[in-house]
């Protein structure tokens, strides 16, 4: 459900950045039109393409339909319909103008096909305060799209740390990517004196064999999620994973990689598409005892 709210906010601002940005037209209109999406195009798959053919207007139909699904699936409104709807509209964002779609997009949209088969309306939802009177619910749900997303962020991660073989990322070259990127104009959010950069290279170095480690270490999350949950079984691998909380220590590290990109990096929605994603880390019987912690939970759940 935390999966579901959180993609659901993040496609619904970047939309709305676009929106306010007046970046619509320039984005998905066809090029005769004045925007980046094709001359022609033969194979829409929305049926109003079919009928009136792709233009400015037709375009802000389906960018309109595009945010109303995003909404819906945050709110928790027909969950399954409004993943399946949001899915279809989100890839005929990406036909009319490829150039236009990036990598954490294709990411989304891997997670919307796992949303459409999913129990992710079942709580937290408009769906569930409809059908069970309480916008909070225990009810068992499938486990199973959780993992897959799980096995989506192992997957990216261990992936981009295999990708990172230039000689910038590694000893030879010193470590020196993270300082080099602060240094590019058009990645940066501010722009930081070469002298801090400078004084601050060791901790780039660092930040930089972190960042390497961390992704490849990804391929460990699933052994280390199942030392967790079988630690009744006690052998000195559940004893040492579980002491040193390794699984703790590779999500904070991604929390805090992710933040830190969002604040020094211009890298648009990258950064909370990810962090979107991170709910499905934590079982939910965790996130049920964080919950109960908090003060308006606890007056929520007290006696009349």
């Amino acid at each position: 459900a935390l999966v579901r709210i959180l993609l659901g906010a993040v496609v619904l601002w970047d939309l709305y950045t676009v929106g306010r940005l007046h970046l619509v037209q320039v984005l998905w209109a066809p090029v005769e039109e004045g925007g980046l999406g094709p001359a022609s195009y033969s194979e829409p798959l929305i049926w109003f393409y079919q009928r009136y053919g792709v233009t400015t207007h037709t375009t802000y139909w389906l960018y309109g339909l595009t945010l109303a699904a995003a909404a819906m699936l945050m709110l928790g409104l027909f969950s399954r319909f409004s993943a399946l709807a949001l899915l279809l509209l989100y890839a005929q964002l990406e036909t009319l103008s490829p150039d236009a779609d990036r990598g954490i997009d294709t990411l989304l949209r891997d997670v919307m096909c796992i949303l459409v088969f999913s129990r992710a309306g079942a709580t937290m939802s408009l769906d569930a305060l409809l059908w069970q009177k309480k916008f909070f619910s225990d009810r068992l749900v499938p486990a199973w799209p959780r993992f897959l997303i799980i096995a989506q962020l192992v997957i990216l991660y261990f992936f981009a740390g295999l990708a990172k073989d230039a000689a910038s990322w590694s000893w030879g070259g010193g470590y020196v990517a993270l300082f080099y990127v602060l240094h590019e104009p058009h990645h940066i959010r501010f722009v930081i004196p070469h002298e801090a950069l400078v004084i601050a290279y060791p901790l780039t170095q660092m930040g930089t064999l972190t960042t390497v480690l961390w992704e490849r270490c990804s391929i460990f999350v699933p052994l280390l999620k199942w030392l967790r949950n079988t630690r009744e079984r006690d052998t000195k691998w559940h004893r040492w994973a579980n002491k040193l909380r390794l699984l703790e220590v590779w999500v904070s590290t991604g929390i805090f990689f992710h933040l830190m990109l969002a604040l020094l990096l211009a890298l648009g929605i990258f950064p909370w598409g990810c962090l979107a994603l991170y709910p499905a880390l934590a079982r939910p019987d965790t996130l049920r005892r964080w919950a109960s912690a908090l003060p308006w939970r606890e007056a929520q759940l007290a006696p009349a």
